[in-house]
């Protein structure tokens, strides 16, 4: 009788381990329209990276899979035999919500995101954030929420400036 062939489970050696997961939950009011800041935040462009404050700055490609399904693939040259590559797939829930499932080399992040009226010319953005880290050594809860904070206040900094000045959201 012959040995069943040896299956591989995922573990540490496969890079599957979950050693940490982390819940950040963020709000930030943006002086904008709710249908302007939908519309800005759900534009995705190949030219995001102009917001980025990492260096190398990171190369994007965005499929459109269906009217609401986006991929996006983000792509950073970081002085590596191999690039760094995180792949996001987006799922637009119109008028006021949407969601994010990305996979990169340390770990799997699930983002919703909210809007809320609060006048005329104001929205607040609520971010639920769950990171699963798969490395040993995560950064903190208080490091995952300064990360998004700064990253929120560069983008609302960008769209209320794009609003002010009377551009469109899109493009």
């Amino acid at each position: 009788m012959a040995a069943e062939p040896r299956r591989r489970t995922p573990g540490p050696d496969r890079g599957h381990r979950i050693y940490a997961t982390q819940t950040v939950r963020i709000s930030k009011v943006i002086g904008a329209p709710v249908d302007y800041v939908y519309a800005w935040c759900t534009d995705y462009r190949p030219d995001d990276s102009e917001l980025s404050v990492s260096r190398p700055k990171p190369r994007f490609q965005v499929v459109r899979l269906a009217p609401r399904r986006l991929l996006r693939i983000r792509v950073t040259d970081a002085g590596r035999r191999d690039p760094r590559v995180a792949v996001d797939l987006l799922r637009l829930q119109p008028p006021r919500s949407w969601h994010t499932d990305q996979i990169d080399e340390e770990d799997r992040e699930s983002v919703d995101y909210r809007l809320t009226s609060l006048s005329p010319t104001r929205t607040r953005l609520d971010l639920l954030i769950t990171e699963r880290w798969m490395i040993p050594s995560p950064p903190s809860r208080a490091d995952v929420r300064r990360r998004a904070r700064g990253a929120w206040d560069r983008y609302a900094l960008a769209l209320e400036e794009r609003y002010r000045a009377g551009r469109p959201a899109r493009g």
